[in-house]
């Protein structure tokens, strides 16, 4: 099929099947037209490229609807049992009405995402020593004090502190045995 000029007419087309199906190859073969024509004048035409913005949000709109609906309240579904279709006394397949948990949960973590830790404006002295270690922790307390930050990241702070305390004992660990396994060697003949 020859794909046609992306006339005001046919950029209407476009337009209405994208909001109705989502899709630009739909939308595209409904106006008579390429996708690589409705792209460029997407990228030409800002009064386009808004309306196509719009057609997409007015898609996502009836996705969510379809969603919501079969999440809230489900879609009949025939019932199977031993691999036959069940059927009621009068002959008509028996149906279920089936709700999708997952749907649901993907709606809810659409409209309500998991919150995000908030970024602490608080300065973690440096630590060269096991004495600045104690200076950090004696400032984290502090920090709680005067409501700076809350006890749980106070922990999650403290948790680096004590990261970096064990840090400097395996240092100190490592470099005591250097010491020893040098003097032994030093002994031997």
């Amino acid at each position: 099929m020859r794909k046609l000029k992306l006339t005001p007419a046919r950029q209407k087309h476009f337009l209405k099947a994208l909001s109705e199906s989502g899709s630009v190859r739909t939308a595209a073969a409904v106006a008579g037209t390429s996708r690589t024509r409705v792209y460029e004048l997407r990228k030409a035409d800002p009064a386009f490229a808004a309306a196509w913005d719009e057609a997409e949000e007015i898609a996502t709109d009836r996705l969510e609807e379809e969603a919501r609906r079969r999440a809230l309240e489900g879609v009949p579904e025939p019932l199977v049992s031993a691999g036959k279709l069940v059927r009621g006394d009068d002959g008509q397949p028996i149906t279920i009405r089936r709700y999708s948990d997952r749907l649901l949960t993907e709606l809810l973590r659409a409209r309500r995402p998991i919150p995000r830790e908030r970024s602490l404006h608080f300065h973690l002295p440096a630590m060269h020593s096991m004495t600045d270690a104690a200076g950090a922790m004696a400032a984290i307390a502090d920090a709680v004090g005067t409501g700076a930050i809350t006890p749980s990241e106070a922990a999650e702070m403290s948790k680096i502190v004590k990261i970096y305390l064990k840090a400097v004992e395996t240092a100190e660990t490592d470099r005591r045995l250097k010491l020893l396994e040098a003097r032994g060697s030093a002994r031997r003949p």
